[in-house]
């Protein structure tokens, strides 16, 4: 039982959004009217032309690489057109995927970026237009280019006609993208007859037929080219819609498709198809059966009947043995237990241990007010690690497993609210796009309100240093080895980004850090070499980097991954760093599938990292609602819970000193001017920080936690009244404050502005006050840059004292945290939803003092509750 317990706001009382004054942000300009009518006029022409015959579809249709109806429409554009999509409803034409592409730097003559910008950003719409809303188009263009004024409800499509880039169909070079060919290229077999195993995602237009008569043409296709139809799901609901079919071609039919997309009678020109991809497999990183085994018996036993509070979707645990026994229930909805040897189950072992009892040596203890279920959805194989069975899609299998566990009628676990992935998918690293998988997760997060630990993915490539041998490396101090590291890092930042689905806006992503759990350094090895010193806080070389979508802090935050070690392997003029992979010199201590009862294995990288987080997660759960905690003995709804423990991971997160040392190197690199983007730097390697579990129970030793709940509709605000300890008044004393929210945004997949809900907090009273910039103590930012915070579905203030005195403040003093809801999506968040959100608070003085802040503002808390304020 903690003797500092979280504490809880009284309940907040309800306000306004502050608008402020409307931003003019700087935007794109295009040519003109006249020079944007020369570019297009005669494809409107051709239009125009088909729309006088008898027949216009026939006619249009007759070139299958051309503009026509129901066939996907593209507009490039200069940057995102606001409410384009409204518009093109009120026409009839469907807006089926929007995208922001890559910035250019050579753009059409006429066209000038934003402000203080040498690149021209763009934006992708794909339509799916209909005869009548071809017509309409048309009559917009021509009313465009006579110089009339638009229309009511039109003003978008002016828009569109300045800043239009592109406009053609849909095609190959969309459908196959770069990494997508890269990757089945490299999973082309010698064996020109062998089984290639390849996905086509559908158009997700809402036209249920639509899909469906695409499928069925795709399948046609497929059987065609003597391929088989292994898989295919239809999902379909608000926020998110998912066809796909899942095929086994012969490698030589896929070579030709790579070879010649553009063949007509083949597949990469079917109409149907926004997307082709190598099967979604689904991987855990191999285990340690390598090694010694080390016997670790287990402490305490678990709670016979305590609810089932996390589901872990991974390969198969051996639910017998000892550290499990009694703490993880098994369901096999999938029949694939069968197919994973029990020799071979390394991963979910290892993960349902650290999640039920943390690591085996220096913790152990078995979690008292939850057990875990466990669902199969990966094959385990004598590698050590897991894959996904061939013969499925593996986002329509996550689907129907979250179903089964939360969504039926007859629920398998009913009180599940966090859900362990420490699972990444195979050659999808984060290059721009959401995977369907991350915006399924995502839909699942926001419709039933549950918490998706994610690990951030581990580069199995080794690091190459350029222009540096292993002698000279290893010959180093400290200090030339980290600018070597760091150089080579930011060369090759782009090949080290997140593993779908990690890159999910409402989950929380988790990368890992070198450090081990038991204390002990091992003794030095030739050949074998660590970055970080003893009590040093680094990321690990393999974890995956963010950012996330629309630059949003991804990996959420890092966690202990066991203490990795790598060795400098000379390769040319330079060196390549690979980690060590099987050793039981380091690691976290998780229990294994044989060598008896209590054996163990050595587990490292982002997998375990999330599993300690999961752990972490449950404990707080079951610190708010146990003895003292701030919802003693309240069984509290999923949605709560999940955001409530959300918000606390986030809060107890901190920057260590390395990561403000890295801030300042980038900020060496950048300029002085950039210290945003320095600190986003830093927020790719460490997210929010170094998640601190007992501070997602308690509240610090020096200060205090405060946590709350609400729920908020666009533009509506609700005030959280935090007294203020009147001992501070005037003090000389440093001090440091944290405001985390926390909410599942909904999302709709088919707009770039994908995240709908925008929360943040602000300190100010009265709706038309402004607010105060320096939170009544007169605090000043520190940590990830405010405008950072404001982009994902978790919004966090690190603030430090600006100067060493506390302003003087009245008894009976209070912090008024406003926290506001906002529509991201221009137009997309309905006024009629309610954004659910959790608030935690800490307040924290940096020394010694003779009064404690905690006793005081559970004192006036409580003051409070007995006047009914």
């Amino acid at each position: 039982m903690p003797n500092r317990p979280i504490l809880r706001f009284p309940n907040p009382e309800r306000s306004e959004r502050r608008t402020g004054a409307p931003r003019n942000l700087p935007r794109s300009r295009g040519p003109g009217r006249a020079a944007q009518g020369r570019r297009f006029q005669a494809t409107f022409d051709q239009l125009s032309a088909a729309f006088g015959t008898d027949d216009p579809i026939f006619n249009l249709r007759q070139d299958p690489t051309g503009i026509a109806p129901e066939r996907a429409l593209v507009f490039v554009t200069a940057g995102n057109i606001q409410n384009f999509a409204r518009a093109a409803q009120e026409i009839g034409l469907e807006v089926i995927a929007e995208t922001d592409l890559e910035d250019i730097e050579d753009f059409p003559e006429g066209f000038h970026p934003s402000r203080d910008s040498e690149t021209l950003s763009r934006t992708l719409y794909a339509t799916m237009p209909t005869l009548e809303s071809f017509r309409q188009i048309m009559s917009l263009w021509n009313a465009h280019q006579n110089d009339e004024r638009a229309p009511t409800g039109a003003a978008p499509w002016w828009a569109l006609f300045d800043l239009l880039l592109d406009l053609r169909p849909w095609g190959p070079e969309d459908r196959l993208s770069g990494g997508a060919r890269q990757a089945i290229e490299n999973r082309l077999p010698l064996n020109e007859d062998e089984e290639v195993f390849i996905e086509f995602e559908i158009w997700p237009t809402a036209h249920l037929q639509q899909r469906q008569l695409w499928r069925e043409q795709t399948e046609q296709r497929i059987t065609a080219f003597n391929g088989r139809v292994l898989d295919k799901s239809s999902i379909s609901g608000d926020g998110f819609i998912y066809e796909a079919v899942l095929a086994s071609l012969p490698a030589h039919v896929v070579r030709d498709m790579l070879d010649d997309p553009d063949d007509i009678q083949g597949l990469a020109t079917l109409e149907g198809i926004q997307f082709i991809m190598p099967q979604m497999i689904g991987q855990a990183e191999p285990g340690d059966p390598q090694g010694p085994v080390v016997d670790y018996p287990p402490q305490g036993q678990f709670v016979p009947d305590a609810p089932l509070r996390a589901a872990l979707l991974d390969g198969t645990p051996v639910a017998g043995q000892a550290a499990l026994d009694g703490g993880v229930v098994i369901e096999d909805v999938h029949d694939l237990v069968r197919l994973s040897l029990v020799n071979h189950r390394y991963h979910g072992t290892a993960m349902a241990s650290l999640i039920l009892r943390g690591d085996l040596e220096a913790d152990g203890i078995p979690l008292q007010d939850a057990r875990l279920v466990a669902v199969p959805i990966l094959v385990d194989n004598d590698s050590g690690g897991a894959w996904t069975p061939n013969n499925m899609l593996f986002v329509d299998l996550v689907h129907s497993t979250l179903t089964q566990l939360m969504a039926s009628e007859t629920p398998l676990a009913r009180d599940v609210f966090v859900v362990n992935f420490s699972i990444g998918i195979r050659d999808m690293r984060f290059a721009g796009r959401i995977s369907s998988l991350a915006r399924l997760i995502d839909w699942w997060a926001a419709k039933e309100g549950v918490l998706f630990v994610i690990s951030a993915g581990n580069i199995s490539e080794g690091l190459y240093l350029s222009g540096i041998t292993s002698v000279a490396f290893e010959d180093s101090n400290d200090d030339e080895r980290r600018r070597a590291v760091r150089g080579s890092l930011r060369a090759s930042i782009y090949d080290r980004t997140l593993l779908a689905p990690a890159e999910s806006l409402n989950a929380l992503a988790v990368g890992a850090i070198s450090k081990d759990l038991n204390g002990r350094n091992p003794h030095h090895q030739a050949g074998i070499m660590t970055l970080e010193n003893d009590g040093e806080i680094l990321p690990q070389l393999t974890s995956a980097l963010g950012l996330g979508p629309h630059r949003i802090i991804k990996p959420d935050l890092v966690a202990i991954g066991g203490r990795q070690e790598f060795r400098p392997i000379p390769q040319g003029a330079g060196t390549i760093l690979r980690h060590v992979e099987a050793s039981q010199r380091t690691g976290l201590v998780a229990s294994a599938p044989i060598g008896g009862a209590d054996a163990t294995q050595k587990s490292r990288g982002t997998s375990p990292a999330a599993a300690l987080v999961t752990r972490a997660v449950l404990q707080s759960a079951e610190a708010l609602t146990g003895p003292n905690g701030p919802f003693e003995g309240q069984e509290l709804p999923r949605r709560d819970m999940a955001l409530l423990t959300r918000a606390l991971a986030i809060n107890s997160a901190r920057w260590p000193e390395e990561a403000h040392q890295l801030y300042a190197e980038e900020q060496d690199v950048l300029g002085s001017r950039n210290h945003a983007r320095a600190k986003e730097e830093v927020c790719r390697y460490f997210g929010y920080g170094v998640m601190t579990s007992n501070l997602m129970q308690h509240s610090p030793d020096a200060g205090v936690t405060m946590v709350g709940l609400g729920s908020l509709r666009k533009d509506q605000a609700q005030i959280f009244r935090m007294p203020l300890p009147y001992s501070m008044s005037g003090d000389r004393i440093p001090r440091s404050m944290r405001v985390t929210l926390a909410w599942f945004s909904p999302v709709n997949s088919t707009r770039a502005q994908y995240r709908l809900a925008g929360l943040e907090a602000v300190a100010a009273e009265e709706f038309d006050e402004e607010d105060d910039k320096q939170w009544v103590l007169d605090l000043k930012t520190e940590g990830p840059d405010a405008n950072i915070v404001k982009r994902g579905s978790v919004w966090s203030r690190r603030l430090i004292n600006r100067t060493q005195t506390v302003p003087q403040f009245e008894e009976g003093a209070e912090i008024p945290i406003c926290v506001q809801c906002r529509d991201t999506a221009a137009g997309g968040l309905s006024p009629d939803d309610e954004i659910a959100f959790a608030i935690a608070v800490t307040l924290e003085i940096e020394a010694e003092v003779q009064y404690d802040i905690y006793h005081e503002i559970e004192q006036e808390i409580r003051v409070r509750l007995r006047r009914g304020v």
